[in-house]
């Protein structure tokens, strides 16, 4: 005898959907054309107006062997989208400050996974994964500028990888059930990893310090990830003020719900060094990684190993503009005098004349400062190049 579960299958259940889909487009009915039963109601039922959530199949009660025979069967994990932070299936947010990068790492993130190469120091799924990319907040045109050059300038990113697809939303409301519902309609691109850039795009109307209203949107996610078998990831950004007195989980505008619902959290939150980032993540599959430093260095980031992971503290950007310009016009004033032989004797003499310590990272922050007003004579054998000033 069939089970109601056997006709849960994705046949039947798309079928299901293109019915609600004609049902929903019949809008108000006017039930007094009726004979019997007719009602003088006047809008038409909640069936009627908005797609049917699919019948869940029973729930499944598994005995502690079953549990444990499982685990010994390593073929039944699912495929690692990023080595060592996310599984195929599960949710992840990365959060930031305003124009921090996000949707620029999300882009590298897409291109990364769809590619199989590392991204922000971690590994991808070698194979390569499909990918799909929704952007609410980038033109197309504007979109495709960046990816293009991040293509040109990352030899691992094939332009014609076809595990990548993006579609522009920038301006369209739309929840996820439409937005699932036309991904389910592609053909050969059923999606390991879709990324929606920004989250608070698709949860327009919803007060995001309201845990119940984003409780709903990110229940709702996961379920269309559990539906597509894949993992989401979406971006937001840090509520105001400096953030690194707060734990980094904490860090996210709005409800708490963003601390607890991602199976990864992770964050990038300014370094005490300029165009750098710290990366901090909390995983719930994985032990928690090291955490690490990123330089942006467009259109790339840049995995900095060796770099002490030091966030920025209260008011140390405007100190360290003001410290920069202080040694960037001590270093000019020099070379207007005279060209120096060497770089490190150019750092010493910076030094003694503002009584500053410089180390190699700051004097070549400086040095980028002033390039527009340095000309480099490159020696034999490159060593003691000769540093002048230009007009």
């Amino acid at each position: 005898m069939a089970k109601r579960e056997d006709y849960l299958n994705p046949k039947t259940l798309a079928k299901a959907d293109k019915l609600d889909k004609y049902l929903a487009s019949l809008g108000k009915i006017d039930y007094s054309s009726y004979t019997d039963n007719h009602t003088d109601q006047e809008e038409p039922p909640k069936s009627y107006s908005i797609a049917i959530d699919d019948p869940l199949p029973p729930p499944k009660f598994l005995s502690l062997s079953f549990m444990i025979t499982m685990d010994k069967d390593r073929s039944t994990l699912p495929n690692q989208i990023i080595e060592g932070v996310l599984y195929k299936g599960s949710k992840m947010i990365i959060s930031g400050s305003s124009k921090a990068g996000k949707t620029l790492s999300l882009l590298h993130l897409g291109l990364a996974v769809a590619n199989g190469e590392p991204w922000l120091g971690h590994n991808t799924h070698k194979e390569g994964s499909k990918v799909i990319y929704l952007d609410f907040e980038l033109k197309p045109r504007m979109a495709a500028k960046r990816i293009a050059e991040m293509v040109r300038v990352n030899p691992g990113y094939d332009e014609k990888n076809d595990n990548f697809l993006y579609c522009g939303l920038r301006g369209q409301s739309r929840t996820l059930e439409d937005l699932v519902y036309h991904i389910e309609d592609l053909e050969d691109h059923q999606p390991d990893l879709v990324i929606v850039d920004p989250f608070y795009k698709l949860a327009t109307g919803a007060d995001e310090n309201d845990a119940g209203a984003i409780g709903e949107i990110v229940n709702r996610m996961e379920k269309f990830s559990e539906r597509l078998d894949c993992s989401f990831v979406y971006a937001h950004h840090f509520s105001k003020g400096n953030k690194s007195d707060t734990d980094h989980i904490d860090r996210a505008s709005g409800s708490g719900v963003f601390a607890r619902d991602p199976d990864a959290i992770l964050t990038l939150t300014p370094h005490e060094e300029e165009n750098h980032l710290v990366l901090e993540a909390t995983l719930r599959d994985f032990p928690t990684p090291p955490t690490q430093v990123v330089e942006f260095s467009w259109p790339n980031f840049i995995h900095k190993p060796d770099m002490e992971p030091k966030l920025r503290k209260p008011g140390q950007t405007i100190e360290s503009k003001m410290l920069n310009e202080k040694l960037s016009t001590a270093l000019i004033e020099i070379l207007k005098t005279n060209s120096v032989d060497g770089l490190q004797k150019l750092r010493k003499k910076v030094e003694e004349e503002t009584g500053e310590s410089i180390g190699q990272k700051k004097m070549d922050r400086i040095m980028h400062i002033c390039r527009d007003n340095i000309s480099i004579h490159i020696t034999e054998n490159g060593c003691g190049n000769i540093y002048s000033y230009t007009e």
